[in-house]
């Protein structure tokens, strides 16, 4: 609607993030007393100076050292200084505003500056808008390249029109749900942070997959793609070509799905509650599943497109790149089981998840042959 009314790619995110946004925010609100006290100019305004100095430098990083994905989010970076100077007005006039969190960021910052031991809750805080300020720039920068890339697509009636645009525009709506999952760490609505990872294994493995380090990872040492890919492999219109394509999608969709589920608490090395609804009925990674696989079927590394050797290679690579999400998935799984929730949620997919039904299943068959 927001194309045919003349906008563009950030007229549709702002509709697609309210839209998404109005319906979560409704269902999940309740209300919560306030339990602190009114914060004092002097208790309010380092607080947000930090937030604000996280987000900004974040940007900056990104545009400096992030590459062409990380260069998405510099669009942003007005809208955040005036995001900023919005913040600083309310911590001086109306301190009463500023959240807890914020309030704990900079009492953080405070006493790491002077050697002090941060309590759980000031590190909470302060590695909560540290996972805002990495990820939210990103989120939303990617959201406006793949709507701009999907308004493009618009006009296309070949083959590839029919596999682009739904693509497109599932991981449009994968990184804007992302964003909004970022936005939303709100006790009134349940998706406040209840804690963070804090081992340098899971952030290392969680900023491997994106800008800057990715730029480094995935573009320089973990290179699988090579000169083609399935679209140059296979006939354009050919059942073949409609079958691959149509395996990405689906794969693409569980992806998808897997953000959408999460309503408003999505976030990367956060504990904000445990989702069991959707795919996560049948796995407890399905993002990465279907994430990885679908690059498999895109980049066709096994091709011998520069020779077997370089196949052999470009295989090697995406396996390695696989192994970062495996990394992501244990460190998740680790920093996760600290809830007894989760303890039992992975107990009940160990017997009852689609690995483990497969395994029956395949053990059954293997019994008849015997």
């Amino acid at each position: 609607m927001a194309f045919a009314l003349g906008g563009g790619a950030a007229t549709l995110l702002l509709a697609l993030l309210v839209g998404a946004a109005v319906p979560m925010w409704w269902l999940e609100y309740r209300p919560v007393r306030r339990d602190y006290a009114i914060p004092l100019v002097s208790e309010a305004l380092p607080g947000m100076l930090v937030v604000c100095s996280l987000m900004i430098c974040s940007i900056l990083i990104q545009l400096a050292v992030g590459g062409m994905k990380g260069a998405a989010v510099g669009v942003l970076l007005l809208p955040a200084l005036l995001v900023a100077a919005v913040g600083l007005l309310l911590a001086l006039l109306r301190p009463a505003s500023i959240s807890m969190s914020i309030l704990l960021a900079g009492n953080a910052v405070r006493k790491m500056v002077r050697r002090k031991a941060l309590d759980p809750d000031e590190r909470t805080a302060f590695l909560g808008w540290a996972v805002k300020a990495v990820f939210l720039p990103l989120m939303l920068g990617w959201a406006l390249v793949w709507l701009d890339g999907f308004e493009r697509q618009l006009d296309g009636t070949d083959f590839m029109f029919w596999f682009s645009a739904p693509f497109l525009c599932m991981y449009a709506i994968d990184t804007a749900f992302g964003a909004l999952g970022y936005m939303s760490t709100s006790r009134s609505i349940d998706a406040h942070i209840r804690s963070v990872d804090s081992t340098w294994l899971g952030w290392l493995s969680a900023l491997a997959c994106y800008p800057p380090l990715s730029a480094l990872i995935f573009d320089v040492i973990l290179v699988y793609r090579h000169a083609s890919d399935w679209t140059a492999w296979l006939q354009a219109g050919s059942i073949a070509a409609y079958a691959w394509g149509g395996v990405i999608l689906a794969l693409t969709w569980i992806y998808t799905w897997s953000t959408i589920v999460f309503g408003p608490r999505f976030s990367n090395l956060t504990h904000r509650g445990i989702i069991t609804s959707g795919p996560y009925r049948w796995s407890k990674h399905p993002a990465y599943l279907g994430k990885n696989l679908s690059w498999w079927l895109i980049s066709v590394p096994f091709l011998p497109v520069m020779g077997w050797g370089q196949a052999v290679l470009h295989c090697m690579a995406l396996l390695g790149v696989n192994a970062i999400y495996y990394l992501r998935a244990r460190t998740e799984e680790r920093h996760l089981r600290q809830d007894p929730v989760y303890v039992q949620y992975t107990e009940w997919i160990r017997e009852n998840g689609v690995v483990a039904k497969l395994r029956r299943f395949l053990t059954a068959r293997l019994r008849v042959f015997a």
